[in-house]
């Protein structure tokens, strides 16, 4: 059941219609229906994503209605009247991933960035903090709600958006790897999303790498049941492998090096042959597109890095995809992870 159905499901029909048309009084919305908690949930919800237009008149003073824009702060008086918004049938949905390698250092950075680019869902990697100490309060003040799966000091997946979570899934299907927080599942507005941390490898005669390839190709076996061709759907995140030559500094440098190995590209390839597009490249071809520069050779100065993150669409997603961008600001800030965010903009 999506936003949308199940606030459908908590209003009576008459008075569905009076919402797209002329309006009806929050008191008489609450009293209508039969879980009214539900109901004022889903309003505030609405209300919160701009599906819910709010005009009040405070008892008649007002000879015109004011329109009451949402705040954390804000509160629904009885004689409110609330609008449903369906003028506009196509809306901006913006989606985007970022590893932000540890959240509580970099909370006072995520919660400014949240603010300017209003996102809708973010998938965060490399959260690095247990379940317990997450910062939902902190989050939910600027109007987002999380799921997470975290531990002490390492790792760490988290997704956070406007509109409710639904179906979620902490790690693999199958339970492989279960004493690492690397993998989160969950659907938004209609959309399936995996949010995954990749191990990094370490270098190519460790068993971290073997690690890795293993991982890997768990995560392929996971997208094969997970993507359904009639729905839209994203897999996303850190991959810690770059792709082709243009997402690398100097790929003479990289060759047969963890991160640029020929069987980690063997592998990436497999995951996108189940019919998933990288959703940057649809949109910029450019060499020296990085979302990754490494502090110890301040490679963020030196514009030298890889680009190890980014969001793939299945055929559903990417036709509805109109833009994706990596932001470079987020990196430029002061105490900043040492990834930057990549989002994606679609119209549904």
């Amino acid at each position: 059941m999506n936003s949308q159905e199940s606030f459908g499901t908590l209003i009576p029909d008459p008075l569905k219609k009076k919402l797209q048309q002329e309006g009806v009084s929050f008191a008489e919305l609450r009293q209508s229906s039969s879980a009214a908690e539900k109901l004022v949930e889903q309003i505030y919800r609405y209300w919160r994503s701009g599906k819910l237009r709010i005009e009040r008149n405070w008892n008649g003073i007002f000879d015109q209605p004011q329109n009451i824009p949402y705040s954390n702060s804000a509160c629904l008086l009885p004689d409110d009247r609330l609008y449903l918004e369906s003028s506009n049938p196509h809306q901006l949905w913006k989606l985007a991933t970022w590893n932000v390698n540890s959240i509580r250092t970099r909370l006072p950075l995520i919660l400014q960035w949240l603010k300017e680019h209003n996102p809708d869902v973010v998938c965060l990697q490399e959260t690095k903090v247990e379940d317990p100490l997450f910062p939902v309060w902190d989050l939910q003040q600027a109007g987002y709600e999380s799921a997470f799966f975290g531990q002490k000091s390492y790792n760490g997946v988290a997704i956070l958006s406007k509109h409710p979570i639904q179906d979620v899934q902490h790690g693999f299907r199958n339970g492989y790897d279960p004493e690492n927080a690397r993998l989160i599942a969950g659907t938004v507005s209609g959309v399936r999303l995996v949010n995954v941390y990749v191990p990094q490898g370490q270098n190519t005669e460790s068993d971290k790498f073997k690690y890795k390839l293993n991982f890997f190709a768990e995560l392929i076996q996971e997208i094969q049941a997970e993507n359904n061709s009639d729905r839209s759907f994203a897999i996303m995140g850190d991959f810690n492998i770059a792709p082709k030559a243009e997402d690398v500094t100097n790929p003479e440098a990289m060759e047969n090096k963890v991160s640029f190995h020929p069987e980690e590209h063997a592998l990436l390839t497999k995951l996108t042959d189940l019919g998933l597009s990288d959703l940057f490249r649809k949109f910029d071809t450019r060499g020296g597109q990085f979302s990754w520069w490494d502090f110890r050779t301040m490679g963020f100065e030196r514009d030298e890095g890889m680009r190890i993150d980014y969001i793939l669409g299945n055929s559903v997603l990417t036709s509805s995809c109109q833009a994706c961008i990596i932001d470079k600001e987020a990196r430029g800030q002061d105490r900043p992870s040492d990834h930057a965010p990549v989002i994606g903009e679609f119209i549904f």
